[in-house]
Formats: structure tokens, C-alpha cells, sequence
């Protein structure tokens, strides 16, 4: 079987299916699998009955919305991206939550 090759150069980047963005706002975790590494990424929302029947303080709990699995090195390669980019944003005086 031939082995493959990794690209040497610029990859094109294409989005056929328009994944959409997800929000969250909770807890998340992290699971270091050895080779790989799991996100789990929540989302706090209020409990749907209480919210639409009326109850102004409806219990609230998290939900998973997403889970990113990626190799190890990938994973600090991102870790490593967003500090940069959060200190730029510091340094250039914009608070953290804006986009």
C-alpha cells in the first residue's frame, strides 16, 4: 500500500455544507486519550417547560453541544493559537468578549 504524502504547502479551505457556528457558554471538560485529545463544549440553558409555562426562575443545566476530537499535537498547535491571539487582543486594549 502506498503511504501518502503530507501536503507541503498552503491548504484551500471550503465550506459546501455551511457548518454552522455553535455557542457555548458552560462548564466544558477536557480528556487527554494519549494520541488524541477530546473538548466536550456545553451550553447552560433553562429548562424549556418552566421558561414557557411562565416561571421566572426556571432551573437552568447544561448541555452538551459539541465534542471536538483531534490529535495531540493539533491540540496544542490550537491552544498554542488562541493565547497568541487572546494576548494580541489584550495588548491591542479590546476586552476578551468582544469579537
Amino acid at each position: 500500500m502506498p503511504v501518502i504524502q503530507p501536503p507541503s504547502g498552503p491548504i484551500e479551505i471550503s465550506d459546501p455544507n455551511n457548518v454552522p457556528e455553535l455557542f457555548v457558554n458552560g462548564p466544558s471538560n477536557i480528556m487527554n486519550l494519549g494520541a488524541l485529545v477530546q473538548i466536550t463544549f456545553t451550553a447552560v440553558r433553562p429548562n424549556v417547560s418552566e421558561l414557557f409555562g411562565g416561571n421566572t426562575a426556571p432551573k437552568f443545566r447544561g448541555v452538551v453541544a459539541c465534542r471536538l476530537v483531534m490529535p495531540t499535537e493539533m491540540a496544542q498547535q490550537f491552544a498554542r493559537a488562541l493565547v497568541t491571539s487572546l494576548i494580541a487582543k489584550a495588548e491591542q486594549g479590546e476586552p476578551a468578549g468582544r469579537a
